[in-house]
Protein backbone atom coordinates (compact mmCIF):
# COMPACT_ATOMS: atom_id res chain seq x y z
CA UNK A 1 0.00 0.00 0.00
CA UNK A 2 1.62 3.54 -1.00
CA UNK A 3 0.98 6.78 0.81
CA UNK A 4 1.89 10.34 0.59
CA UNK A 5 0.32 14.01 1.89
CA UNK A 6 0.60 16.85 0.01
CA UNK A 7 -1.29 20.63 -0.71
CA UNK A 8 -3.03 21.35 -3.31
CA UNK A 9 -4.06 24.81 -3.97
CA UNK A 10 -7.68 26.01 -3.87
CA UNK A 11 -7.87 30.15 -4.31
CA UNK A 12 -6.36 31.47 -1.66
CA UNK A 13 -5.92 28.44 0.36
CA UNK A 14 -4.00 25.59 0.27
CA UNK A 15 -5.59 21.54 1.23
CA UNK A 16 -3.72 19.50 2.79
CA UNK A 17 -4.55 15.89 1.71
CA UNK A 18 -3.67 12.38 2.01
CA UNK A 19 -3.16 9.35 -0.79
CA UNK A 20 -3.24 6.12 -0.19
CA UNK A 21 -3.10 3.14 -3.38
CA UNK A 22 -3.89 -0.04 -1.57
CA UNK A 23 -2.64 -2.61 -3.95
CA UNK A 24 -6.27 -3.94 -4.44
CA UNK A 25 -6.47 -0.11 -6.27
CA UNK A 26 -5.21 -1.29 -9.80
CA UNK A 27 -8.20 -3.85 -9.99
CA UNK A 28 -10.38 -1.22 -10.19
CA UNK A 29 -10.27 0.34 -14.10
CA UNK A 30 -12.54 3.39 -14.79
CA UNK A 31 -10.87 3.46 -18.25
CA UNK A 32 -8.30 1.82 -20.85
CA UNK A 33 -5.70 3.47 -19.15
CA UNK A 34 -6.71 5.14 -15.99
CA UNK A 35 -6.87 3.80 -12.45
CA UNK A 36 -10.02 4.96 -10.31
CA UNK A 37 -9.53 7.28 -7.44
CA UNK A 38 -12.19 8.33 -4.53
CA UNK A 39 -11.69 11.63 -3.06
CA UNK A 40 -13.33 11.30 0.74
CA UNK A 41 -15.19 14.78 2.03
CA UNK A 42 -15.10 15.50 5.98
CA UNK A 43 -18.13 17.42 7.84
CA UNK A 44 -18.37 19.90 10.15
CA UNK A 45 -15.26 21.01 11.64
CA UNK A 46 -13.70 17.66 11.08
CA UNK A 47 -10.20 16.26 9.87
CA UNK A 48 -9.70 13.78 7.27
CA UNK A 49 -7.73 11.65 10.04
CA UNK A 50 -11.11 11.24 11.45
CA UNK A 51 -11.70 7.24 12.28
CA UNK A 52 -14.43 7.36 9.80
CA UNK A 53 -11.81 8.77 6.60
CA UNK A 54 -9.26 6.37 7.80
CA UNK A 55 -11.84 3.08 7.61
CA UNK A 56 -13.33 4.58 4.28
CA UNK A 57 -9.30 4.83 2.93
CA UNK A 58 -8.88 1.36 4.26
CA UNK A 59 -11.23 -0.70 2.65
CA UNK A 60 -12.28 1.26 -0.46
CA UNK A 61 -11.35 -0.49 -3.40
CA UNK A 62 -10.04 2.33 -4.47
CA UNK A 63 -7.03 4.54 -4.46
CA UNK A 64 -8.61 7.50 -2.43
CA UNK A 65 -7.50 11.40 -1.85
CA UNK A 66 -8.91 12.48 1.68
CA UNK A 67 -8.23 16.00 2.60
CA UNK A 68 -9.31 18.79 4.53
CA UNK A 69 -11.72 21.75 3.66
CA UNK A 70 -10.10 25.23 4.14
CA UNK A 71 -10.17 26.38 7.64
CA UNK A 72 -10.27 22.97 8.67
CA UNK A 73 -7.26 20.75 10.07
CA UNK A 74 -4.06 21.24 8.21
CA UNK A 75 -5.51 23.22 5.37
CA UNK A 76 -5.02 26.76 5.34
CA UNK A 77 -7.74 29.33 4.64
CA UNK A 78 -11.15 30.16 6.44
CA UNK A 79 -14.41 28.24 7.25
CA UNK A 80 -17.83 29.49 7.73
CA UNK A 81 -21.20 27.80 9.22
CA UNK A 82 -22.63 28.31 5.84
CA UNK A 83 -19.95 28.30 3.44
CA UNK A 84 -21.43 24.89 1.39
CA UNK A 85 -20.50 26.33 -2.25
CA UNK A 86 -16.82 27.14 -1.48
CA UNK A 87 -16.53 23.73 -0.12
CA UNK A 88 -18.42 22.36 -3.64
CA UNK A 89 -15.09 24.56 -5.33
CA UNK A 90 -12.78 22.95 -2.89
CA UNK A 91 -13.84 19.93 -4.37
CA UNK A 92 -13.29 20.87 -7.93
CA UNK A 93 -9.99 22.31 -7.39
CA UNK A 94 -9.03 18.40 -5.98
CA UNK A 95 -10.82 16.90 -8.46
CA UNK A 96 -9.10 18.90 -11.86
CA UNK A 97 -5.80 18.60 -9.27
CA UNK A 98 -5.83 14.55 -9.67
CA UNK A 99 -7.09 14.29 -13.23
CA UNK A 100 -4.64 17.19 -14.23
CA UNK A 101 -2.01 14.41 -13.68
CA UNK A 102 -0.14 16.14 -10.69
CA UNK A 103 -0.30 12.97 -9.27
CA UNK A 104 0.81 10.59 -11.91
CA UNK A 105 4.19 9.59 -10.25
CA UNK A 106 1.78 7.06 -8.85
CA UNK A 107 0.60 6.02 -12.48
CA UNK A 108 -2.85 7.25 -14.42
CA UNK A 109 -5.38 8.35 -11.60
CA UNK A 110 -8.86 9.89 -12.27
CA UNK A 111 -11.58 10.54 -10.03
CA UNK A 112 -13.73 7.35 -10.23
CA UNK A 113 -16.24 8.55 -7.03
CA UNK A 114 -16.90 10.91 -4.79
CA UNK A 115 -17.82 9.91 -0.46
CA UNK A 116 -18.48 12.97 1.97
CA UNK A 117 -20.19 12.93 5.28
CA UNK A 118 -22.46 15.44 7.38
CA UNK A 119 -21.78 18.71 5.66
CA UNK A 120 -19.06 17.37 3.16
CA UNK A 121 -22.27 15.01 2.00
CA UNK A 122 -24.05 18.45 1.36
CA UNK A 123 -21.31 20.21 -0.56
CA UNK A 124 -19.99 17.03 -2.79
CA UNK A 125 -24.00 16.95 -3.91
CA UNK A 126 -23.52 20.74 -4.56
CA UNK A 127 -20.29 20.67 -6.47
CA UNK A 128 -21.67 17.81 -8.65
CA UNK A 129 -24.80 19.85 -9.78
CA UNK A 130 -22.29 23.68 -10.67
CA UNK A 131 -19.85 20.97 -12.46
CA UNK A 132 -21.75 17.80 -14.04
CA UNK A 133 -18.65 17.48 -16.63
CA UNK A 134 -16.52 17.16 -14.00
CA UNK A 135 -19.09 14.73 -11.62
CA UNK A 136 -17.56 11.63 -11.60
CA UNK A 137 -19.44 8.18 -11.81
CA UNK A 138 -19.95 7.26 -7.92
CA UNK A 139 -21.56 9.35 -5.58
CA UNK A 140 -21.56 8.21 -1.63
CA UNK A 141 -23.60 10.28 0.67
CA UNK A 142 -23.73 9.74 4.55
CA UNK A 143 -25.53 11.51 7.21
CA UNK A 144 -26.31 14.38 4.74
CA UNK A 145 -28.86 16.87 6.08
CA UNK A 146 -31.67 18.36 3.58
CA UNK A 147 -33.12 21.19 5.09
CA UNK A 148 -30.82 23.49 6.31
CA UNK A 149 -33.35 26.01 8.03
CA UNK A 150 -34.69 22.80 10.24
CA UNK A 151 -31.66 23.38 13.04
CA UNK A 152 -30.42 21.01 16.18
CA UNK A 153 -32.41 21.88 19.17
CA UNK A 154 -30.46 23.70 21.14
CA UNK A 155 -27.44 24.09 19.67
CA UNK A 156 -27.21 27.42 19.96
CA UNK A 157 -27.35 28.55 24.37
CA UNK A 158 -29.25 31.53 25.66
CA UNK A 159 -25.82 32.99 25.39
CA UNK A 160 -25.07 32.81 21.47
CA UNK A 161 -27.89 33.84 21.54
CA UNK A 162 -27.76 37.31 23.08
CA UNK A 163 -24.61 38.05 21.35
CA UNK A 164 -26.10 37.53 17.80
CA UNK A 165 -28.30 39.60 18.71
CA UNK A 166 -25.88 42.50 20.45
CA UNK A 167 -22.96 42.17 18.11
CA UNK A 168 -24.31 40.61 15.22
CA UNK A 169 -21.53 36.68 15.66
CA UNK A 170 -20.44 34.82 18.57
CA UNK A 171 -17.70 32.33 19.38
CA UNK A 172 -19.43 29.33 19.46
CA UNK A 173 -16.29 26.66 20.24
CA UNK A 174 -12.61 26.19 19.58
CA UNK A 175 -11.38 22.95 17.32
CA UNK A 176 -8.12 21.33 16.08
CA UNK A 177 -5.33 20.05 18.13
CA UNK A 178 -3.66 17.04 17.67
CA UNK A 179 -5.77 14.82 15.89
CA UNK A 180 -5.85 10.49 16.90
CA UNK A 181 -4.99 8.37 13.87
CA UNK A 182 -4.45 4.39 13.79
CA UNK A 183 -0.69 5.41 13.29
CA UNK A 184 -0.44 7.76 16.51
CA UNK A 185 -0.86 11.42 16.36
CA UNK A 186 -1.07 14.05 13.72
CA UNK A 187 0.69 17.10 15.25
CA UNK A 188 0.36 20.74 14.33
CA UNK A 189 -3.20 20.94 13.77
CA UNK A 190 -3.97 24.52 14.56
CA UNK A 191 -6.50 25.39 16.90
CA UNK A 192 -8.64 27.69 15.54
CA UNK A 193 -11.58 29.75 17.05
CA UNK A 194 -15.34 29.10 15.09
CA UNK A 195 -16.97 32.45 14.65
CA UNK A 196 -20.67 31.91 14.03
CA UNK A 197 -22.16 35.53 12.56
CA UNK A 198 -26.02 36.62 11.31
CA UNK A 199 -25.16 36.17 7.60
CA UNK A 200 -23.39 32.59 7.80
CA UNK A 201 -26.90 31.34 9.38
CA UNK A 202 -28.41 33.30 6.46
CA UNK A 203 -26.37 31.45 4.22
CA UNK A 204 -26.79 28.15 5.29
CA UNK A 205 -30.72 28.48 5.80
CA UNK A 206 -30.67 29.81 1.76
CA UNK A 207 -28.48 26.57 0.44
CA UNK A 208 -31.41 25.19 -1.49
CA UNK A 209 -30.69 21.09 -1.49
CA UNK A 210 -33.86 20.75 -3.93
CA UNK A 211 -30.95 21.55 -6.56
CA UNK A 212 -30.04 17.42 -6.40
CA UNK A 213 -32.99 16.90 -8.91
CA UNK A 214 -30.64 18.00 -11.49
CA UNK A 215 -27.71 15.98 -10.58
CA UNK A 216 -26.31 14.79 -14.23
CA UNK A 217 -28.04 11.36 -13.86
CA UNK A 218 -27.11 10.29 -17.39
CA UNK A 219 -23.50 10.06 -16.15
CA UNK A 220 -23.77 9.01 -12.44
CA UNK A 221 -25.40 6.60 -9.58
CA UNK A 222 -25.84 7.74 -5.79
CA UNK A 223 -25.83 5.77 -2.55
CA UNK A 224 -27.06 7.84 0.24
CA UNK A 225 -26.77 6.19 3.63
CA UNK A 226 -27.92 7.08 7.20
CA UNK A 227 -27.50 6.08 10.89
CA UNK A 228 -31.04 4.68 12.17
CA UNK A 229 -29.86 6.14 15.46
CA UNK A 230 -28.31 9.80 13.84
CA UNK A 231 -29.44 12.14 16.56
CA UNK A 232 -28.02 15.44 14.56
CA UNK A 233 -29.39 15.13 11.07
CA UNK A 234 -33.27 13.76 11.17
CA UNK A 235 -34.00 10.91 9.58
CA UNK A 236 -36.52 12.08 7.27
CA UNK A 237 -33.84 13.88 5.40
CA UNK A 238 -32.55 10.65 3.96
CA UNK A 239 -35.51 10.34 2.34
CA UNK A 240 -36.24 13.99 0.92
CA UNK A 241 -32.69 13.26 -0.60
CA UNK A 242 -34.03 10.03 -2.28
CA UNK A 243 -37.19 11.44 -3.33
CA UNK A 244 -36.27 14.42 -4.93
CA UNK A 245 -33.15 12.88 -6.48
CA UNK A 246 -35.67 10.08 -7.91
CA UNK A 247 -37.94 12.77 -9.84
CA UNK A 248 -34.52 13.91 -11.69
CA UNK A 249 -33.14 9.93 -12.37
CA UNK A 250 -33.81 8.46 -15.37
CA UNK A 251 -34.11 4.87 -13.60
CA UNK A 252 -34.44 3.93 -10.05
CA UNK A 253 -31.05 1.98 -10.65
CA UNK A 254 -29.53 5.62 -10.08
CA UNK A 255 -30.46 6.51 -6.40
CA UNK A 256 -30.10 3.79 -3.59
CA UNK A 257 -31.25 4.80 0.05
CA UNK A 258 -30.02 2.16 3.00
CA UNK A 259 -30.54 3.59 6.37
CA UNK A 260 -27.79 1.21 9.01
CA UNK A 261 -29.64 0.51 12.12
CA UNK A 262 -29.08 1.75 15.13
CA UNK A 263 -25.51 3.69 13.63
CA UNK A 264 -24.71 7.19 15.32
CA UNK A 265 -24.29 10.58 12.98
CA UNK A 266 -20.11 10.16 13.36
CA UNK A 267 -20.21 6.52 12.18
CA UNK A 268 -17.29 5.84 14.75
CA UNK A 269 -17.11 2.66 16.72
CA UNK A 270 -15.89 -0.95 15.00
CA UNK A 271 -19.62 -2.19 14.88
CA UNK A 272 -20.79 1.35 12.78
CA UNK A 273 -17.72 1.42 10.32
CA UNK A 274 -18.24 -2.67 9.77
CA UNK A 275 -21.94 -2.09 9.15
CA UNK A 276 -21.10 1.06 6.62
CA UNK A 277 -18.42 -0.90 5.11
CA UNK A 278 -20.62 -3.70 4.15
CA UNK A 279 -23.57 -1.11 2.86
CA UNK A 280 -20.60 0.74 0.75
CA UNK A 281 -19.13 -2.34 -1.11
CA UNK A 282 -22.21 -4.43 -1.80
CA UNK A 283 -23.59 -1.17 -3.26
CA UNK A 284 -20.18 -0.80 -5.10
CA UNK A 285 -20.10 -4.97 -6.18
CA UNK A 286 -23.60 -3.95 -8.32
CA UNK A 287 -22.83 -0.29 -9.67
CA UNK A 288 -19.26 -0.85 -11.05
CA UNK A 289 -20.47 -3.21 -13.38
CA UNK A 290 -22.63 -1.04 -14.51
CA UNK A 291 -20.27 2.09 -14.31
CA UNK A 292 -18.37 0.05 -16.78
CA UNK A 293 -20.49 -1.08 -19.07
CA UNK A 294 -21.67 3.02 -19.52
CA UNK A 295 -17.96 3.74 -20.32
CA UNK A 296 -18.17 0.93 -22.57
CA UNK A 297 -20.75 1.98 -24.40
CA UNK A 298 -19.40 5.56 -24.81
CA UNK A 299 -15.93 4.66 -26.19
Amino acid sequence: MAESEFYIPAGNARLHARLVIPSSALEKPVGESDYGVFVICHGLLDTKYAPLFCALQRFLPFASVAFDFRGNGLSTGQTSYGNYYEEAEDIKDVIEFINGGALSSHGRLRVAGIVGHSKGASSVLLFACKYPRLCPSLLITISARYLMSRELPNRWKPHHLEALETHGRFLWRKYGGHTLLTAGVVPDVPVREYWIAAEHLQQRDATDMSVVKTLPFERCFVLNVMGGGDAVVPAADVWDYDRVMRLGAHDENRVETRVVPEASHFWNSEKELGDLEAVVLAWLASTVPLVKALNSSHL
